[in-house]
């Protein structure tokens, strides 16, 4: 079903497109990873495909365990099968150098952890959530996921985030407006190795942010060498700010020798624009 203009504006009617775009397989394997996107995809899979539906789910050192509690709760919800597999990617040379190609690695890492369980459960088609947003930059995993097979539903249908989240919203999916999560690794300036150590110190800082300022949305520890700029969401900011000592204190006592709050609250890609300024500095 192609998605004319005049349907851009009604959840039910792209919901129904999406519904015909699985419609056309007979198994489909999910890259699943809790947020929104896949979770649309694996709802409308698991709908259209019934058992033959199956997210995978793929526990790779820089999944944090917050989010991998999200992504089985949330599988739980929508009933579908879910798979977790494993990926190393602390094993792969381009991965671990932190260039701005790393979701490249990353991406091939998980399609081959996915592949063995597509050729064993002869799935029909692999899918995940690449969205016509995400076409705004260059993103090295989409390409990776490409060159591996996975085909893109939103993508092909035209489907914006905006148009994502009302359907979700309209399925009363429990993340319909939960905010967009990203690795952990992706908290880590470019050039910089990433390892086990740095990894859990990026978690814990998370953790420990969340836990002094109640009610935050959005927390990401962008991480420079032993320096750490705090990225909250804009309605969390004036607390932030508040207990920046104490977040720094206790950011101290992890690693971090210099912790600061940013003024401009989170800011999505913000880790390349605050590598360039610090490799001037």
């Amino acid at each position: 079903m192609e998605v004319i203009e005049s349907d851009r504006n009604d959840p039910k009617m792209l919901m129904r497109a999406l519904e015909e775009w699985f419609a056309r397989y007979s198994s489909c394997a999910i890259a699943f990873s809790g947020g929104v996107d896949s979770t649309l995809l694996a709802y409308t899979a698991r709908k259209m495909l019934h058992d033959k539906a199956v997210a995978i789910l793929s526990r790779s050192p820089a999944l944090s365990r917050a989010e991998y509690r999200n992504a089985v709760s949330v599988a739980n919800f929508i009933g579908i099968r879910l798979l977790v597999v494993r990926q190393d990617d602390l094993a792969t040379p381009g991965y671990v150098t932190n260039n701005v190609n790393r979701c490249y690695f990353c991406r091939s890492n998980l399609a081959k952890a996915i592949d063995p369980i597509v050729k064993e459960l002869r799935i029909d088609v692999r899918v995940d959530g690449t969205h016509t947003d995400d076409m705004r930059s260059p993103r090295p995993g989409i390409k990776a996921l490409r060159e591996a097979g996975f085909k893109a539903p939103f993508l092909e249908l035209g489907f914006s985030k905006g148009d994502i989240r009302s359907i979700a919203r309209l399925l009363k999916l429990p993340n319909a407006d939960r905010p967009s999560e990203a690795c952990l690794s992706s908290r880590i300036a470019f050039g910089y190795r990433i390892d086990s150590d740095t990894l859990s110190r990026v978690e814990r800082a998370e953790e420990i942010v969340r836990a002094i300022v109640r009610g935050v949305k959005i927390v990401r520890v962008r991480t420079i060498g032993s320096r750490a700029v705090i990225e909250v969401d804009l309605e969390s900011l004036a607390l932030a700010k508040r207990r920046a000592q104490e977040i720094a204190h206790k950011l101290n006592e992890i690693g971090y020798e210099e912790v600061t709050v940013s003024e401009d609250g989170y800011v999505q890609g913000s880790m390349i624009d605050l590598f360039v300024r610090s490799e001037r500095a």
